[in-house]
């Protein structure tokens, strides 16, 4: 085996910060602001990114939010999906719902970048969850896992997709023996947790190894399904202190983890966010 490349990109729009929206996010009609989550820019980003993959014959997977591929009319029909989910006391639909009272649908609801890529008929389509929320043991119940993987399998159906591969939300792995009962056989690894000061300055300090290293296949991907596909690389986004980081210091760093990668039969698995190439 001569080392294997994965490029996975997470599709979740203002899904992936349901618990703190906040100005970058929303857009405001009363200025302009490039970074803003508009469905417009967003498909912008995605029309980019499959050209991209196409021009250079890279084959990606692509992880959907199920609510996110939803369009206003199919939420409505099936307003019952979006029932209110407690998370460390906070209801995880609260901003959801208060940007469907104010018809603002942008980065919630957005079918055509799912369409984008399906239409391609090249990439993969995994599942990123239904709403997104955390699906650790220590945040949430076994049944209300259950009925997370049960709303996957109907948004599933409505969009007639079938993944097989789960990208856990926020890297962080739960209740991993109820995905093959779900139909997945593989999910990406989860990441070390540390509190979110700590995480930022580690993650940003990992952006200077330039002699980082490619990754193993896991022992677990030989033994049984769902396999473990390994956690990957984050792609820098290049927004605020991360924008510092030379762009010639990752160009070296994916450089070296690529021959690691070929010269000793190991993993680069390269994921990111389409939303961060909107200001990054």
């Amino acid at each position: 085996m001569p080392g294997i490349f994965i490029i996975s990109l997470d599709c979740e729009g203002k899904w992936g910060a349901a618990d703190h929206i906040n100005n970058h996010h929303e857009h405001h009609p009363r200025w302009f602001s490039s970074n803003t989550f508009t469905n417009a820019r967003l498909n912008q980003v995605y029309r980019n990114i499959l050209n991209i993959l196409n021009k250079e014959e890279i084959k990606g997977t692509f992880a959907f939010v199920g609510a996110f591929t939803m369009s206003f009319e199919e939420y409505q029909a099936n307003s019952d999906w979006f029932s209110d989910v407690f998370i460390g006391g906070q209801n995880w639909f609260s901003k959801f719902n208060q940007s469907m009272r104010a018809n603002n649908f942008d980065g919630w609801l957005n079918p055509d970048a799912y369409e984008m890529v399906i239409n391609e008929k090249s990439h993969e389509v995994a599942s990123h969850g239904f709403s997104h929320h955390p699906l650790q043991s220590e945040l949430i119940t076994k049944s209300r896992f259950l009925k997370e993987m049960g709303l996957i399998k109907l948004v599933s159906r409505l969009k007639g997709m079938e993944p097989k591969t789960f990208i856990y939300p926020r890297n962080i792995t739960g209740y991993i023996d109820q995905l093959g009962n779900s139909g997945f056989l593989g999910y990406r690894n989860g990441t070390e947790q540390f509190p979110k000061p700590i995480s930022r300055i580690n993650n940003l300090l990992r952006e200077f190894n330039i002699f980082d290293r490619a990754q193993p296949v896991s022992t677990r991907t030989q033994t049984k399904l769902p396999i473990c596909i390994p956690s990957g690389h984050f792609l820098n986004w290049r927004r605020g202190l991360r924008k510092k980081v030379p762009m010639n210091i990752t160009l070296k760093k994916y450089d070296h983890i690529i021959n690691d990668a070929i010269q000793n039969n190991r993993v680069l698995h390269l994921w990111t966010h389409p939303h961060n190439f909107i200001d990054g």
